[in-house]
């Protein structure tokens, strides 16, 4: 009976406790367990940041297309007064098109400055600077893109 407990414990219900304590003896895949249970904890806060940080990237990204977009519209235009109408209505179907929510959209604020009066007389320089809120971060983020007028405008 000794041979038999130690070779795999053949009784019915001393094998049972045989196995269990074999098993809770047994440490193989504790490793992964711990590991796990560590990871877990270091890697969430890790992913939160990465994923602040794209939603931030995409939407600094958004405005500086917004930027480029809104001074080529302003200056593809007849005359200062269709410039801004021209690139209000761009910038706005753009930033549309691109994903913003209505509240950032509300926020945008574009800024033209230029280096001549008016605006398209040539060799001037317009430059627009926007600006708005994004809505996940609370964060105002702000591009700015210029266009050179030509001198035979």
């Amino acid at each position: 009976m000794v041979r038999n407990l130690q070779t795999g414990c053949a009784n019915l219900g001393v094998k049972n406790i045989c196995q269990f304590r074999h098993c809770a003896r047994d440490e193989s895949g504790s490793a992964i367990v711990e590991f796990i249970a560590l990871a877990i904890r270091l890697f969430i806060p890790v992913l939160i940041y990465i994923n602040s940080f794209a939603s931030i990237s995409a939407n600094e990204a958004v405005v500086r297309t917004l930027a480029r977009e809104g001074v080529r519209a302003y200056a593809a235009s007849d005359n200062d007064f269709a410039g801004r109408a021209t690139s209000k209505q761009a910038i706005q179907l753009i930033a549309q098109k691109l994903g913003l929510s209505r509240e950032e959209i509300n926020s945008l604020d574009a800024r033209y400055e230029c280096s001549r009066t008016p605006c398209l007389s040539a060799n001037s320089r317009i430059r627009l600077t926007i600006t708005f809120t994004d809505d996940q971060s609370q964060r105002e983020i702000e591009a700015s893109a210029q266009e050179n007028i030509n001198p035979w405008r």
